[in-house]
């Protein structure tokens, strides 16, 4: 059977992110536009998101991972995505994130 194509059909769509990777989106009409700077810069809180969806609130963590702020705030929780690489905790200049001692 022929299918003749349709409003309702997915439109595929490869979107390249900031950091070069490249993304083959399923239906291009569910991406979301950037349009305010923290949609480039990453959000310290994702609740302020205009639209939180699974992929906004991935994008935000991406962005934030890439500056080495591995802390994010959710409301009242906070994420953090592991950054496999030795840190430093804010205010304690030189001390190790991780460390044997605690």
């Amino acid at each position: 059977k022929d299918h003749k194509p349709s409003s309702d059909d997915p439109v595929p769509a490869l979107v390249k992110t900031s950091d070069g990777q490249l993304h083959k989106i399923s239906d291009r009409r569910k991406l979301t536009p950037l349009t305010s700077p923290e949609d480039y810069l990453g959000i310290p809180d994702v609740l302020h998101l205009p639209n939180v969806t699974e992929a906004s609130l991935l994008h935000a963590l991406r962005l934030r991972y890439h500056l080495d702020e591995i802390y994010t705030s959710a409301g009242p929780i906070l994420m953090s995505v592991n950054p496999y690489k030795p840190m430093t905790v804010p205010g304690t200049p030189g001390e190790d994130l991780y460390s044997e001692e605690r």
